[in-house]
């Protein structure tokens, strides 16, 4: 089979090896479809902490797939059953995998970082991770729910109240989804500050009211910080209401410093929320909305290329130009 492996520094390429075998509970799965996003740049240029990749790697955090062969032990899927898989893989032991918490767990391990990916015709997953995608689904959309639990996770901390006024910030893929996503609360409108006047369109499908480029001069309930942008992330208190509440789901780099006023924070009353990748319950919150029909995410995917293709699909991930959404690998149907 063939698989693309990360060595970091920048090598990359596509590798022989032979098809995997499986354990009584796992599952051999055929990926269908394997977004590539930010994160895998910066996984193929060792600018991720070491702590949280493991070298060489098959890339792949992104995917749907087909089931190939099912485990001795494993019930209620079939060979054919088309499924996603959570990528981050909970002990189910820690105190924290215990509260539910499982986005926490004190033992990081995760598909496309720690263990091989789906940017490959093969991966192996234990079922308990599995989860029957409906025929309903796109595979587009099926591909995205590992960046849509991302958000999932951010928007049930925060809870946000039906009518509320929302901006998000930034126009890539987890803004977004942001935008499409936030939709299930009811907001009264959702605005968009965007970095480049070409993803309007993007944002438009995405059902964003107002795209803009300069800052907002309304205030907002609900500022969902999605670019990684210092400037931003310092001005964003500026938007916010009295009570207000920042969602910060970007990273802006670990040796960046982002100034806040805290005397703003304080004398508005504003909530500051951070958000770390998925639980188990927003993972499945997110299969759930894209099964029951509430979320189509379909236009999202601009770029698609094969696995051979895998360098015009890095340098367009660096460099294409907008109207830009998600950039991914079509390995199988």
């Amino acid at each position: 089979m063939k698989s693309l492996l990360a060595y970091g520094n920048d090598r990359v390429e596509i590798i022989e090896s032979q098809n995997l075998t499986i354990s009584a509970d796992e599952l051999l799965i055929a990926p269908i479809m394997t977004g590539v996003c930010g994160t895998d740049l910066e996984i193929i240029g060792s600018k991720i902490d070491p702590a949280f990749v493991h070298y060489p790697i098959v890339i792949g955090h992104e995917w749907c797939g087909r089931i190939l062969e099912v485990g001795s032990d494993v019930t209620g899927f079939s060979q054919g059953d088309r499924v996603v898989a959570e990528g981050i893989i909970p002990c189910g032991e820690c105190f924290e995998c215990v509260g539910g918490n499982t986005n926490r767990c004190t033992t990081y391990d995760e598909i496309g970082f720690t263990r091989s990916g789906a940017a490959a015709q093969q991966i192996v997953v234990k079922a308990h991770l599995v989860h029957l995608i409906h025929d309903n689904v796109s595979h587009e959309s099926a591909a995205l729910v590992e960046p849509t639990a991302v958000v999932t996770q951010g928007i049930l901390k925060v809870a946000p109240r039906i009518g509320a006024k929302v901006l998000i910030i930034g126009d890539g893929t987890i803004a977004l989804i942001a935008a499409k996503l936030i939709h299930n609360w009811s907001p009264d409108l959702v605005h968009m500050l965007g970095l480049k006047a070409g993803q309007e369109e993007l944002a438009k499908e995405a059902g964003v009211d107002l795209f803009m480029t300069t800052s907002p001069v309304e205030k907002y309930d609900l500022v969902i910080e999605a670019s990684g942008s210092s400037l931003r992330i310092s001005e964003s208190i500026r938007f916010l209401v009295r009570g207000g509440t920042l969602l910060l789901l970007g990273f802006t780099g670990s040796d960046i410093a982002t100034p806040i006023f805290i005397d703003d924070v304080v004398n508005g009353d504003l909530s500051l929320i951070s958000s770390f990748g998925y639980s188990r319950s927003s993972w499945k919150a997110t299969v759930d909305l894209l099964n029951s029909g509430n979320l189509d995410l379909t236009f999202l995917v601009t770029h698609r290329f094969s696995l051979s293709d895998f360098a015009t699909a890095i340098e367009s991930l660096r460099s294409a130009p907008a109207p830009r959404g998600k950039i991914a690998f079509v390995i199988g149907n």
